[in-house]
């Protein structure tokens, strides 16, 4: 009995280990601003009268596809990373292709599953959610291997969760929620490029067609910071002009810092070459508990 108890034991904290590990492939620091921006839907939408349980349901079914959608993007770039040197569990080995496979399509199933007992619109959201994260990392034609094709899929994607929260708890998205929503995805489908600074050499050897792949990283460099500087300069205009879209004042502050380590970090380790994106991310995540304490504010 002892026997079998321990053995069940053992089999218990192996399962919970990959999941934890499946955690860490799925990027943390993504999901969290993935749910940031979930909530940012809501309140845009609705105020704080929005709070329901559908509310949560649906933003339970969101997270469960973005780390689904991620943890497949994991296992579709697991050779790229190894070569530059990722220390993601599936890039390092602690994290089998096989177990990440089946976790990901209990998420997927979970997600679905959860989504098919709210309003429908909801559903398809999902249901769109997914499929451009499978065209975006999946197949021969895969989006990843195209810059621009890659983060027009991620900015269509960060959208889509905005609009997807607002959907759960009204029947009516409000322009300025749909405008801030637009401006937050040109954020990404322009400033995104930063992500890929760090990885020319497996990025190349994958084939992937990315801005410092294509263009070299000093020119890449200029162009990210060129189309940075015109997101930053349109979101702090809407910010100063629009009351309701305030909270865009943030990109106008994150553009310059972005730019900053974009053109004056100076390359030569992996580490450095992130800097750009790790400002980047920071901007987004300024951007939405901005936009959250000023919707709590309202």
């Amino acid at each position: 009995m002892s026997t079998a108890a321990h053995r069940n034991r053992g089999a218990f904290a192996s399962c919970a280990s990959r999941v934890g590990l499946a955690f860490l492939e799925g990027r943390p620091m993504v999901m969290g601003v993935f749910a940031l921006r979930f909530l940012v839907g809501r309140l845009l939408a609705a105020g704080e009268d929005g709070a329901s349980a559908s509310l949560w349901l649906g933003a339970s079914s969101w997270m469960l596809a973005v780390w689904a959608v991620y943890l497949v993007n994991g296992i579709s770039d697991v050779e790229g990373d190894r070569l530059n040197g990722s220390p993601r569990p599936l890039a390092s080995g602690r994290l089998d292709v096989p177990s990440a496979s089946a976790i990901a399509a209990a998420l997927l199933a979970a997600s679905l599953l959860t989504a098919s007992l709210l309003p429908r619109p909801f559903l398809l959201a999902v249901v769109a959610f997914v499929g451009l994260g499978l065209v975006y990392s999946v197949g021969p034609w895969a989006a990843k291997k195209a810059a621009i094709a890659a983060l027009t899929i991620a900015a269509a994607g960060v959208f889509l969760t905005y609009l997807a929260a607002a959907l759960v708890v009204a029947e009516t998205v409000p322009t300025s929620a749909l405008v801030f929503a637009a401006v937050a995805s040109c954020w990404i489908a322009v400033a995104g490029h930063t992500k890929d600074f760090g990885d020319v050499a497996g990025d190349a050897a994958e084939g992937r067609r990315t801005l410092p792949v294509l263009l070299g990283i000093q020119r890449a460099r200029v162009v990210v910071a060129i189309g940075t500087g015109v997101v930053s300069a349109t979101a702090m205009a809407l910010g100063a002009l629009v009351h309701q879209l305030r909270a865009l004042i943030t990109l106008g502050v994150a553009g310059p810092v972005v730019i900053a380590f974009t053109l004056l970090v100076d390359g030569g380790d992996r580490r450095r070459d992130k800097r750009p994106y790790r400002s980047f991310m920071a901007g987004q995540y300024a951007l939405n508990v901005a936009a959250l304490l000023g919707a709590l504010e309202s």
